[in-house]
């Protein structure tokens, strides 16, 4: 998680004295997760400076919460059913596979009635 990467980041450097803020970025950057580090010098725009090691805090925290949003979503969704299985009453025409639909269409049609109205053969 960036937020655990950049308290220790923030520490590490406090503690080298590091506050060239280019050496500042070049060194967060290294230690980014791969995906991350490329997200943020990929932006097609909004994308932080080299000299701005706040703004590339800022965008991997972004970044970072967006990845996180999306992974619990994905799982949501894999967990959720899909929907109610259909049911089929009486009288009601059920799906035709592919393989068939067209002869069996025709079928129910002259057994139900077309549901678009009167047929013309």
């Amino acid at each position: 998680m960036v937020d655990d990467y950049l308290d220790n980041f923030q520490t590490l450097v406090s503690d080298a004295g590091y506050t060239d803020p280019r050496t500042l970025v070049v060194k967060f950057r290294r230690g980014l997760k791969l995906g991350i580090q490329n997200q943020i010098a990929t932006m097609p725009y909004g994308q932080p400076a080299d000299t701005d090691p706040d703004a590339w805090y800022r965008a991997a925290r972004r970044i970072d919460q967006a990845r996180l949003a999306n992974e619990a979503f994905q799982s949501v969704s894999r967990s959720t059913p899909s929907g109610p299985t259909p049911t089929y009453v009486r009288g009601e025409i059920a799906p035709c596979s592919a393989s068939s639909g067209y002869s069996e269409a025709r079928a129910a049609d002259s057994v139900y009635g077309s549901p678009y109205g009167r047929r013309r053969d």
